[in-house]
């Protein structure tokens, strides 16, 4: 069996496209959250996700992953709800890394958590510049 690759299990799990996840960096996020678990698991972390993880990672390793997340442009917000939909939350939520690992299929409700992540995500874009904004320098005439 050909298995696919994390962004395309994630849009075929969270009903969306390529381009949805492109957007929100999901990639790049996806390779960083996983050079962070092969470092734990090459230094002998007993369950090596656990250091992406917010709440029970240790502190240099907490720093290490944030530093790097805001090189990607990620604000607090964003790096909150990507942390929660690849790593996974206290509420019972075991992310989407920890499902892609045993080929799980998301119930109705694990892919409604997962795609408020990804609203989170979206929503909250770094301040747009004038261009971007659509603002224009010279206002138009009449």
């Amino acid at each position: 069996m050909l298995r696919s690759t994390f962004s395309d299990w994630t849009a075929e799990q969270l009903h969306v496209t390529q381009e949805e996840l492109d957007d929100v960096k999901l990639s790049p996020v996806f390779d960083l959250f996983i050079s962070r678990i092969e470092e734990a698991r090459r230094r002998g972390a007993a369950d090596p996700l656990t250091t992406i993880t917010t709440k029970r990672a240790g502190g240099n390793s907490r720093a290490c992953t944030k530093r790097m997340l805001e090189q990607l442009g990620f604000t607090a917000a964003q790096r909150r709800a990507v942390h929660r939909l690849l790593a996974g939350s206290p509420s019972g939520w075991p992310g989407l890394l920890r499902l892609y690992a045993v080929s799980a299929d998301l119930t109705s409700r694990q892919r409604q958590y997962a795609r408020r992540q990804l609203q989170t995500l979206r929503s909250h874009e770094p301040a747009r510049s004038r261009s971007r904004a659509g603002c224009s320098v010279n206002p138009a005439t009449p």
